[in-house]
């Protein structure tokens, strides 16, 4: 047989902040005794007799947590749900459309779940069982970017009043790509002219759009293939590397011609 726990004591307590109608404000009192407690589990109230501090006026005290009403919070982020519970005063009016209060981050309401099955825009938290919302701010999009056999996932703040099409470009930091699939309303979409609001779209597939590096221009050019290896001159025109700097010669050239030197005739006049 289990003893029941007992009450809390003096010694235990120690001190606390408590009303005292003679000061008329919170001050610190010192816990003389506790008598008529539940026990020492959670959200038990305490009553006992304590002296303040500040007049030494001595008094019953009676202390009880604020009560709390549980709901169950599904929050969305994208095609994301996280799932939580928060404690909210009993009275707190919930509306759909309008932030939870006390939440952090903050979420703003789309749907409250009465605990007596039925759907509501507006309850008290103590009627409510689950409260559905989307996290506040700009909305991030999935973007799955498609790089030959390889894919990465990118994430991206969507604008108010984003379309999404097949064959847009959508810029993103690390460079743009042109949209080849939607993922929305449960399918995957891949034609031309299928165009859909941002809010609707759980995934984009982007396709890497390439080019050269800035500044740079291309190194290659075409050019013609010489019609033998042991041809000094191409027979076509090509890109050829600066001739460097002229000089004036002061002597002759050697003669390296096979045929000797050139005979020249004129006729007699």
């Amino acid at each position: 047989m289990t003893a029941p726990e007992e009450a809390p004591t003096a010694a235990a307590l120690g001190s606390a902040l408590l009303f005292c109608e003679s000061c008329g404000r919170e001050t610190v009192h010192r816990i003389l005794s506790v008598h008529g407690g539940s026990g020492r589990s959670p959200g038990a109230s305490v009553r006992g007799t304590a002296r303040c501090r500040e007049c030494r006026w001595t008094h019953a005290f009676a202390s009880a947590p604020p009560a709390r009403a549980s709901v169950d919070l599904v929050v969305s982020s994208g095609a994301e749900s996280r799932r939580t519970t928060v404690e909210l005063p009993p009275a707190t009016t919930l509306r759909v459309g309008e932030l939870l209060p006390e939440a952090s981050p903050p979420a703003r309401l789309r749907k409250l779940d009465l605990r007596d099955g039925r759907t509501a825009d507006e309850a008290r938290a103590r009627d409510v069982r689950t409260a559905w919302a989307i996290a506040d701010g700009p909305r991030l999009l999935r973007v799955a970017v498609l790089e030959g056999a390889w894919s990465t996932t990118e994430r991206l703040a969507a604008a108010d009043g984003l379309r999404l099409g097949i064959g847009d470009v959508l810029r993103l930091p690390a460079g743009a790509v042109t949209i080849v699939a939607l993922r929305a309303r449960g399918h995957t979409w891949r034609r031309a002219g299928d165009v859909f609001d941002a809010g609707e779209v759980a995934v984009v597939y982007g396709r890497r759009i390439v080019r050269p590096p800035a500044g740079r221009s291309g190194w290659s050019r075409e050019r013609g293939t010489p019609s033998s290896r042991a041809s000094s001159t191409s027979r076509s025109a090509r890109s050829r590397s600066s001739p460097g700097a002229s000089r004036k010669r002061t002597v002759p050239r050697a003669r390296t011609a096979s045929g000797g030197a050139t005979s020249r005739y004129s006729s007699l006049s």
